[in-house]
């Protein structure tokens, strides 16, 4: 609590503090600092996330778990550098273009930090309501900058991505009243009944028809924040008209908090119906978004459109993991890309897509064996270990059969060699990462798994 309030106030009062101070010398220090303050406010608040774990404050308002955490830092660490090349940028334009009579003193810093404390506050929100009034916030203050350059296509922009971003939060505000409605019964009209953590713990005495139906509104319309298709079609020309600074912001850190604000409502629906069907459609949404952008990605020659499209695309891809993709080989290929100081481009993409089949079909074999002997009376903990000794072999034959096949890709030369070199460090992270962690953890999982639906079957009866 101590770190929390100061974390989302700093941005607010910055902001303030710009308007007031107009042209003065002292308008982007103050910006810069209060940037500052909140990235070692939000480390801070992780120190905090990690030695104490989760809590909430404010009388159940406000939440902070680990991907509460995450998302500040994301936030914050993106916000700092935005606001310091902003610093230098915006001046440069202004004189290049002209344009003094059109920036009012102050305004570019205050929306800046108004963006930054709206996203903090989104972030942290417990109340649903609370996290949806922030992400309008968001939605304003993002609107006026992308027109900020008061050009008849910034303009333009401007209204596409408000009238767009508005309806899906629309839709938003009314999942938060779906779900306010199912909880009604449990908690009453009081301000319980829109405090996540509460309809988290208790969502499996939700209606699940509710729940669907606010999660399919939450999808539509948190997920045209994040930019995920169909909803995605205000990004290119927001991204393309809006300062360069603040299209860097949203495409990093409005995208992040929209998709904690989807994750919660997924949290709730798994925890309701099961996570088969909100996994189901992340994963749809998100293949859809991959599939819709790659092709522009391809022939964009703008790059602040191919910054874009490539927001859309990592939407997707957030959104394809969650839903259908295998941990182990992900986290694989992201380390593997990091190291090599790689961006995630369209050609490690391709690479993931390929390990998702791969690291899932080295769990089937260990699975499939394991049921059946399970099913003909061996006990549960025994067939686990007898499909993973029997299928260990095969595994690590097709596996490293298949990294070494890929070390051509990974130290490749001559034309076109990064695309082939970051393709082949993917697969190989990803694939080493799956086979040498999943061949112990899988088992582990079966076992897991097994139990608890033979309790739950048991309960049941």
């Amino acid at each position: 609590m101590a770190w929390l309030l100061p974390l989302l106030l700093v941005a607010p009062l910055g902001g303030a503090a710009c308007l007031a101070l107009g042209r003065s010398r002292w308008t982007p220090r103050v910006l810069l600092a209060s940037c500052a303050a909140a990235l070692a406010l939000a480390l801070a608040l992780v120190a905090r996330t990690l030695t104490g774990g989760a809590f909430t404050a404010a009388g159940g308002w406000l939440h902070v778990d680990g991907l509460v955490a995450m998302v500040a830092i994301i936030v914050t660490a993106i916000a700092l550098p935005c606001a310091w090349y902003g610093s230098l940028y915006m001046p440069f334009v202004a004189e290049r273009d002209h344009t003094d009579a059109r920036w009012a003193p102050g305004r570019y810093e205050a929306l800046l930090l108004g963006l930054l404390g709206c996203m903090l506050v989104a972030t942290a929100a417990n109340n649903l309501g609370l996290m949806w009034i922030a992400i309008e916030g968001a939605t304003l203050a993002s609107a006026l900058l992308v027109g900020y350059y008061r050009r008849p296509g910034a303009v333009e922009a401007a209204w596409k991505y408000l009238v767009l971003c508005s309806v899906g939060i629309s839709l938003a505000l009314l999942a938060t009243v779906l779900l306010y409605y199912s909880a009604g019964r449990l908690f009453g009209e009081e301000g319980a009944a829109l405090q996540w953590t509460h309809l988290r713990d208790a969502a499996q005495q939700l209606d699940p028809r509710f729940v669907k139906l606010a999660f399919l509104f939450a999808l539509a319309g948190y997920g045209a924040k994040a930019g995920l298709a169909p909803m995605h079609s205000w990004l290119p020309d927001a991204y393309s008209q809006a300062p360069t600074p603040v299209a860097a912001l949203m495409s990093t850190a409005l995208l992040a908090t929209s998709l904690s604000a989807l994750l919660r409502f997924f949290a709730i629906t798994a925890a309701c119906t099961g996570p088969a069907w909100p996994c189901g459609l992340f994963a749809l949404f998100g293949a859809l978004s991959m599939v819709m952008a790659v092709p522009f990605l391809l022939v964009q020659g703008e790059y602040k459109r191919l910054l874009a499209y490539s927001s859309i695309e990592h939407a997707g891809l957030v959104t394809l993991a969650i839903g259908f993709g295998t941990p182990l080989a992900v986290f694989g290929a992201f380390l593997g890309l990091f190291l090599r100081s790689f961006e995630l481009n369209v050609f490690g993409q391709i690479g993931l897509v390929m390990l998702i089949g791969l690291a899932a079909k080295n769990a089937i074999l260990i699975v499939e064996f394991a049921k059946a002997e399970h099913e003909k009376g061996k006990p549960l903990v025994e067939a686990a270990l007898e499909g993973a000794r029997l299928r260990l072999r095969p595994i690590l034959m097709t596996s490293f059969a298949f990294i070494l096949g890929c070390v051509p890709l990974a130290i490749a030369s001559g034309a076109g060699a990064v695309s082939r070199q970051q393709m082949g460090i993917a697969v190989i992270m990803g694939m080493l990462v799956a086979t040498l962690v999943g061949i112990f953890l899988v088992p582990v999982l079966f076992v897991v798994i097994e139990r608890l639906g033979q309790r739950h079957a048991g309960g049941g009866q």
